[in-house]
């Protein structure tokens, strides 16, 4: 709702507190935020008691969500104890093992333990990602500029250039991402070897 909120505002005219575009307006967030979490290969949408499985035998596991709470670690259905695991929540990582000090491998935390081997024996339930009104500042505005670019150019689809009456030329289609909304991503980026 925060989002719709915004987004309304950032549009302007012809979005009004009518709510005659609410449910248009809605689509798109919705469509905006979950192409998001697929380009960047993580979620930032919230979800409760989520439930990811990995192979044993790795030392660090990337669960599916950032600003991760209340894991529960299982290894072959044994709870892991806290102490036997440190979780990195703004990046969704875990390690086995104690605690280290950054979210970040260095060659000192590389010789860690592993959990035990296997596949599909690792599962992690948790609580992650975030409320609307939560986001990251940055990650927000420019989620919010995509979103009123493909309410605006809703009616366009396929279009690879747009005339401006200043006579500039706009050269993207509205399936793509704009260049600073793209940026954003790509600096939150998940990779994965």
């Amino acid at each position: 709702m925060t989002m719709l909120l915004n987004a309304k505002t950032l549009i302007g005219s012809p979005v009004d507190a009518s709510g005659n575009y609410d449910g248009l307006l809605e689509d798109i967030i919705a469509g905006i935020l979950a192409e998001a979490d697929e380009f960047m290969g993580v979620a930032y949408q919230k979800v409760e008691d989520q439930e990811d499985w990995f192979d044993g035998g790795v030392g660090t596991i990337y669960l599916s969500h950032v600003n991760v709470s209340t894991p529960i670690v299982e290894v072959d259905g044994v709870v892991l104890a806290s102490d036997e695991f440190t979780l990195y929540p703004e990046t969704g990582k875990i390690r086995y093992g104690g605690s280290g000090l950054s979210g970040f491998a260095t060659a000192s935390e590389g010789s860690g333990g592993r959990f035990a081997s296997g596949r599909r024996n690792v599962k992690v339930t948790y609580d992650g990602g975030y409320d609307e009104k939560d986001y990251p500042a940055s990650l927000r505005r420019k989620l919010l500029k995509q979103v009123s670019y493909e309410f605006r150019r809703r009616s366009d689809p396929g279009l690879s250039a747009v005339s401006y009456p200043d006579g500039s030329v706009q050269k993207f289609s509205i399936t793509e991402w704009l260049p600073d909304v793209e940026a954003e991503l790509l600096r939150r980026r998940r990779i994965s070897l």
